[in-house]
């Protein structure tokens, strides 16, 4: 048997986790706040606006590690997320991540949590950086392995590279200095554009889709444009989709994409890699101006010489079509006044019979027109005379003079009824032969 414990040394669970909250207060509340470091086990950016996050030692392996679960408000989460951004960066499981923040107690769960007030963005920075450059190295040992390294860079370059597709997103710095290069060379290039994020999380799957999609329109080259960028801006270019897709892309692949450091996995399996959008628009014309220098430089001796041959032959053509082109001129005229001339005697002849029969159609049709019109004015008069005494019928003056009257108000609405009336009201009645005013005394209903 125990010994049993006195009633100092006993506390109820209210009492257990108070003390423990004074004391996390003491130690790492809000006000002793401490920097923790740990890997992203499971990672939250809930709709309310705040951010859940699972942290466990990356020292420890196994089901033992330890786990920390934090917890980001909204006030807080909101510029922390904005700032992640503006440095190309983002949170994601396996991601190393070091935050300040303090303990909390929540009793009614019995949990220890973690409140995040601060994340050391720098150092996600460096530690993505690294983890960023392994996954890169492992992938270019994975393409050099299948001999995809130099696949697309087999494939023969055109002699007239003038059939252009572009993986670009549209209205960009790199899109505008891409197509300002081609549009000052002075060659024709056609260009067919499809559009693609080239930064973020959608720009690998976008970028690989507009390669694929590109290789139906029959192009002769493919490029891929970028603007300049922080290492994290470019990652997509370092992706394994965006690689296999350029390395098995059956059409020579050009790139420009801004770097301000490493070369991109794209770069190294492309069949043309160059620094910037407008250097990779550059190479092209260099291709098409060559072969243009080329082709004009070895025709343009004989060209000189045949063109004296040419004018000659072009001179004795022009003089025998001169004396052709007369005699069939002279000939087509003589034709055409003969014909002119028959018809004109036809129309001669055939004018006086064709008077002769409008004037006597003329005057048939006046002799039917007569009588007609005096039948359209009787018919009309009697009209006129049957409706006149219809309208007398009907004319109030009549009913009048039979003893009827019209009563109206002030304002001369007609009184159809009492029921709009009260007493006071003032009436004008209209008889045949005057007018009497009057006002309302009084105002019976017929109920009946």
């Amino acid at each position: 048997m125990g010994t049993a414990a006195s009633d100092g040394d006993t506390r109820s669970i209210a009492q257990l986790y108070a003390e423990l909250t004074t004391y996390l207060d003491d130690e790492w509340g809000r006000a002793h706040q401490r920097w923790v470091f740990g890997e992203v086990q499971k990672f939250s950016d809930h709709r309310s606006g705040h951010c859940y996050l699972d942290l466990v030692d990356p020292s420890v392996t196994g089901r033992d590690a330890p786990t920390l679960k934090a917890k980001c408000w909204r006030s807080t989460w909101g510029p922390l997320k904005g700032a992640l951004a503006g440095a190309g960066l983002g949170i994601e499981e396996g991601s190393v991540v070091r935050v300040r923040g303090y303990v909390d107690l929540y009793a009614p769960r019995g949990e220890l949590g973690f409140i995040v007030t601060s994340l050391d963005v720098e150092a996600l920075r460096l530690a993505t950086l690294g983890e960023h450059a392994r996954r890169r190295e492992e992938l270019i040992k994975r393409l050099s392995a299948e001999g995809l390294m130099e696949a697309n860079r087999s494939i023969t370059i055109p002699e007239v590279p003038i059939r252009i597709g572009l993986v670009a997103s549209q209205g960009t710095e790199g899109f505008n200095d891409f197509l300002g290069m081609l549009d000052a060379s002075g060659f024709s290039f056609k260009v067919t554009l499809a559009k693609a994020a080239v930064q973020g999380s959608r720009a690998p799957e976008e970028v690989a889709s507009a390669i694929s999609g590109l290789v139906a329109h029959g192009c002769d080259v493919l490029c891929i444009v970028r603007g300049g960028g922080s290492t994290a801006d470019l990652s997509a270019f370092d992706d394994e989709s965006v690689a296999r897709a350029i390395a098995t892309c059956p059409v020579p692949v050009f790139t420009g994409i801004g770097h301000t450091g490493d070369v991109s996995v794209a770069d190294l399996v492309a069949a043309v890699s160059a620094r910037t959008p407008t250097a990779c628009a550059e190479s092209l014309v260099t291709i098409v101006r060559e072969w243009y220098a080329e082709r004009v430089g070895a025709v343009s001796v004989r060209g000189a010489q045949a063109a004296a041959a040419v004018l000659e032959e072009t001179a004795d053509l022009v003089d025998q079509w001169r004396r052709h082109l007369g005699v069939i001129g002279r000939h087509r005229l003589a034709r055409a006044g003969d014909a002119v001339g028959a018809r004109a005697g036809a129309i001669a002849r055939r004018a006086p019979t064709a008077v002769s029969s409008a004037e006597a159609r003329l005057g048939a049709r006046a002799r039917r027109l007569a009588p007609l019109a005096r039948r359209h004015v009787t018919s009309s008069a009697d009209a006129v005379v049957s409706r006149r005494a219809l309208l007398a019928a009907y004319d109030p003056r009549r009913l009048m003079q039979r003893g009827w009257s019209i009563t109206t108000t002030a304002d001369g609405a007609v009184v159809r009824s009492v029921g709009g009336l009260s007493a006071g009201d003032e009436l004008v009645t209209t008889f045949a032969d005057g007018v009497a005013r009057s006002s309302v005394t009084g105002v019976e209903r017929d109920d009946a």
